[in-house]
């Protein structure tokens, strides 16, 4: 489970913070099951760019969160095309956006939740997420608003692993460079 700080002074996950630093707290473990750049309409307008970078683990490590922690962050809820809810938690105080939760249409979690990869404090070369090693996919990006490198693995939607098996939500579809 997520937690404040004490989890950072154990050395379990990483710290993440909001610009304003009202908001702080640690990763279940620095082990993400993975990263991606989202090129949805959603992404480019949370993050107000042309894709959001989102750093993945699964949500019963993550959720419930702490009282203390849920005290404290503001959330914004909207439907999905697929029927679920996104449950987008941000901080109050400086509005950035922190985690993102979704929520099945019968009331049960998505198997991954997602945190905000910029709100990752430390450097790679302090020891911090390894953003390249990472090796983030550019997911829905047949509504992406910038070419994409050649090299770069590309899926129009989800990759077949980022498709929640409760729902099959996602289908998957490559894009052909």
């Amino acid at each position: 489970m997520a937690s404040p700080d004490k989890s950072q002074e154990q050395g379990k996950g990483f710290t993440l913070s909001c610009e304003c630093g009202y908001i702080t707290m640690t990763t279940p473990s620095r082990t993400p099951s993975g990263m991606a750049h989202c090129h949805c309409r959603t992404c480019q307008k949370q993050s107000g760019s042309a894709f959001g970078t989102s750093v993945y683990y699964p949500t019963d490590q993550v959720f419930p969160l702490p009282v203390d922690l849920e005290a404290k962050l503001s959330l914004f809820e909207h439907g999905t095309d697929s029927g679920n809810t996104m449950r987008c938690y941000f901080c109050p105080k400086c509005g950035v956006r922190i985690m993102h939760q979704g929520i099945l249409p019968d009331g049960s979690w998505r198997e991954m939740m997602s945190f905000k990869a910029g709100t990752f404090d430390d450097w790679p070369e302090e020891g911090g997420l390894n953003w390249e090693g990472m090796g983030a996919r550019h997911i829905w990006t047949r509504s992406a608003r910038m070419n994409l490198c050649g090299n770069w693995e590309a899926w129009e939607k989800y990759p077949d692993d980022m498709v929640d098996k409760k729902t099959g939500e996602g289908e998957g579809e490559e894009k052909k460079a």
